[in-house]
This record gives structure tokens, sequence and C-alpha cells, in this order.
């Protein structure tokens, strides 16, 4: 009756298969004095009935506190108490203050054939605990609802089979399903990561985690097919899903607006300053009487010294439009230089590496072609991707034309579609081709039509429309 159940010289049963009950030390004369842990619940009970182990007030308040620390034990077999990490599963209960003081009531309140219905009771409630754990629940049961919340369980710490442990030291009663979400492990050895254990994902698809080198060797084998399948799902996901804006180098310096593509026929590279000025803003600037160049007000090169001299002077400055611009009169031979393929091929590179995008259009075009490299596609369809998931659309049109030659015209429609709203005709057409095949959809035709359309309208202003007119 003082809620003492600590002392009890009784023992319990940790077998998950058995359902017994601890015994009182004077149980001889009762013929309980079998092994501990044996002896199952139920019979238990009826031996307890036909020997009149229930006639005793102090024998119903014992048997009483015992079922009620067998739920307690059962529910907990698997607790591991004082691990790193907690998370809550959502349950609230009472707290064990709170369960102690139902214990003592009930036990106040005790009496005849009331003790067998809670003994029963209590019995059913932990079988149901048990069968619950099994299921990978939360196995603790329903509680009386007249009792305040306390705090949420914490989930504590999974052991290597990847169970799940749930610490409930307020004693919450439910039974909803808790979702696992998967505490990180070593795919290989099943280790778990902790403060002295660093694990580290697959560089490649980053589904698993290794705790070491030899780990990620040793699981290569079972692990490479579904490592290649999602590797190349990311791929496709970043290339498709990046690039669909036009980079900063597209706008005009001056009037800030998309410039039409190609863009050689409609804007100017202004050497001195290596910015792109639309037909529009020069024409604009030539009527104002500006026949230098309308940023920096740099005069303009009379010969192809000193268009080469400003080149290289901005060269000397990293500047990477600049080497680009220097690789490509290596590769056409102009300003006087003599043609040389590998050598605009290495000023691709270095422009590459320091950001520039049309760089890695024109190096995959040298590594498809096999022009001033060896002939490599895929390092060059490699060049094309990085180039197209930055905003190029000659890079995409060309993917798009890759993969509709690979008889892939479901990938091609995908990026001719991408580069079509950046406004370049030539993929439009390829869409309306492939549509005329019987590989587009009307919708998918209609969809680049517009798309077209729109990139095209953003484009247009007045200035430009009259260095049109004039034969810009």
């Amino acid at each position: 009756r003082d809620g003492t159940r600590a002392s009890s010289p009784g023992r319990r049963c940790m077998n998950a298969g058995t359902r017994s009950i601890a015994h009182p030390p004077s149980s001889d004369a009762l013929g309980l004095n079998k092994p501990p842990c044996t002896l199952p619940l139920r019979v238990a009970r009826e031996k307890r009935e036909e020997a009149g182990f229930l006639a005793s007030r102090d024998a119903r308040t014992w048997a009483l506190c015992m079922s009620t620390r067998s739920v307690r034990q059962r529910v907990h077999a698997c607790q591991m108490p004082d691990r790193s990490g907690t998370e809550s599963c959502g349950r609230q209960g009472p707290s064990l203050a709170d369960e102690s003081l139902m214990e003592t009531s009930e036990h106040r309140n005790i009496g005849g054939s009331s003790l067998e219905q809670a003994v029963v009771s209590r019995a059913d409630r932990s079988r149901a605990a048990h069968q619950s754990s099994q299921q990978g629940r939360c196995s603790i049961l329903q509680g009386p609802t007249s009792l305040r919340p306390h705090e949420p369980c914490s989930k504590r710490w999974q052991g290597n089979s990847g169970r799940t442990i749930w610490s409930h030291s307020h004693l919450t009663m439910s039974c909803v399903q808790v979702v696992d979400d998967g505490a990180e492990v070593c795919a290989n050895c099943g280790k778990q990561g902790s403060d002295t254990v660093k694990l580290k994902n697959c560089t490649s698809c980053r589904l698993v985690k290794y705790c070491g080198v030899d780990c990620q060797r040793a699981h290569r084998k079972q692990h490479k097919r579904a490592c290649k399948q999602r590797a190349a799902e990311l791929k496709d996901e970043q290339l498709y899903s990046q690039g669909h804006e036009r980079p900063e180098g597209d706008f005009c310096t001056i009037c800030t607006l998309p410039i039409p593509v190609p863009m050689d026929e409609h804007a100017t590279l202004n050497l001195c300053c290596m910015k792109q000025i639309c037909n529009g803003c020069n024409v604009a600037a030539q009527k104002r009487g500006m026949h230098d160049c309308p940023f920096c007000r740099t005069p303009l090169p009379k010969n192809d010294a000193d268009t080469l001299a400003m080149i290289q002077a901005r060269v000397a400055k990293k500047d990477p439009a600049a080497i680009y611009f220097l690789g490509n009169d290596y590769s056409d031979g102009k300003c006087g230089l003599q043609k040389d393929m590998q050598k605009a091929v290495e000023l691709w590179t270095e422009a590459a590496e320091l950001g520039s995008i049309k760089a890695l259009h024109n190096l995959g075009l040298a590594h498809v072609t096999g022009r001033g490299a060896k002939q490599d596609k895929a390092k060059g369809i490699n060049f094309w991707s990085k180039a197209a998931m930055q905003g190029d659309a000659f890079a995409r049109h060309n993917l798009g034309f890759y993969e509709r030659k690979e008889g892939n015209h479901e990938r091609a429609v995908r990026h001719y579609l991408i580069s079509a709203k950046m406004g370049y005709e030539h993929s439009l057409e390829s869409i309306k081709e492939t549509f005329m095949a019987g590989h587009a959809t009307k919708e998918q035709y209609a969809e680049a039509l517009k798309g077209y359309q729109d990139a095209v309208e953003e484009t247009k202003s007045y200035e430009r429309d009259e260095a049109k007119r004039l034969g810009y």
C-alpha cells in the first residue's frame, strides 16, 4: 500500500514469448515454488485462486504491485538508456509520479472480485503491449484520460539490427505507429555514427554512408548498380532543372535588355572594356556624336595591332572574356595571328577555369569534333552540360542535337524546349521537325513557340528597331 515496488524480493521475466510474474517468498504452501520467470500469468492467477491466495488483503496488494511491475518491465524490456541523441515521437501521457498515485489509489479500493478484474485487465494490456512492440510500435499502454499530459517520448538508441528503441521515462500511454526516420549507420558494417565515428556519404549517389574507405570498398560490389542508377538520376535532375535563365553576359551593359540570339549579329564586343553593347545603344550613341566606346569612352582601335594590344592588356589582367576572345582569334587566325587550334584550346581552358561560359561551349565543340584536342565525345558532352546548366543556349541546343542523333527524342525535346524559351530560333525549328516526325507532341511544340515569342518580345526596343531599319 505504501507504493514501494523496488524492494520486492521477487524476480521478473524478460523473455519475449513468455508472460510471467514474480512469486512471493511464502509461495511454497501454494505450490508456486517453481523457478522464477517460467510460470505464465494466467496459470499463476488460477493457482492463486485455487489456493486461496487472494483471501489476504496484503497478498492482493502485493499481486497487483507485481503485475503492474511486470507490465512496466515488459514494456521497457529492450530499453537502452544513457545514449546520445533524442528525438520526439509525439507521445503524451502520465508521469511516473502520476502512475504511482494511480496504483496507490487502486490499492486502497481493492476488494473481492475487483482485484481479479484488475489483474486480468493488466494482463491483457501487457499482452497488447508485447504484441505492439513486436510490430515496431510505441509499446506503452493506453492509460486513464484524466491524467495530465507529460513530456514526450524520446528516441535514445538504435541497435545494429536497425530497430529503434524508445525511452518512455514518463510511461506514455499510446499505441500509435511510430515512423522511423532511419539513424545514420554504416551500410557495410552497421556501425552507428557518433561523435567518435564520423560517417561519410557516398559521393556519387548520396544514398548510403560509410565509416571508412575499407567498408566502402567491401560494399562496392553490391552497391554499384544502385549507385550508378541514382547518380544518373541526380545528374539528369540537375541538368534539366538549371540553366533556364540567360547569364548576365547576355544583357546589354547600357540598356540592360537581353540581347537577341545569336548575339554576334545584334551586339558588339568592345575590346577596351570587354562589354557587350547592343546595336540599338551603339546607334543611339552615334546619333549623339559619340564615336568611341559608349561604356568607357575609350577610342576604338584603328588596326589589328591596336586591337591585339587591347586584348592582351585585358588578358594580362586575367579577364576571362579577353582570354576567350584571344582563343577565338587563334582559332580563326584573326588580328594577324597564325591559326593554332591547340593554342586556342589552351586559352579556352584557362578562360573556363576563370568562369567563362562561352569557353565551356567551345571546349565541348573541340572535344566532340577533335579539332585542337583529342576526340572524346563524353568529355565534350560534359563541357556542354556545364555550359547549359549556366544558361548557354548554344550548348543546350547542341545537347538536344546529340540526344536526337542518338535516338533519345524525349531527352532532345526537353533540351530544345529550354533553349527555345531563351529565344534561340534553331531550337524552335528543331522541335517543329521533331513534332512533324511524330517524336514530339503538339503541346510541346505550342509551349516552345509561346516561350520563344515571349523571349523575343523581351529583347525589343525602339532603338533596336531603329538600328535594324538602318541596316545594323
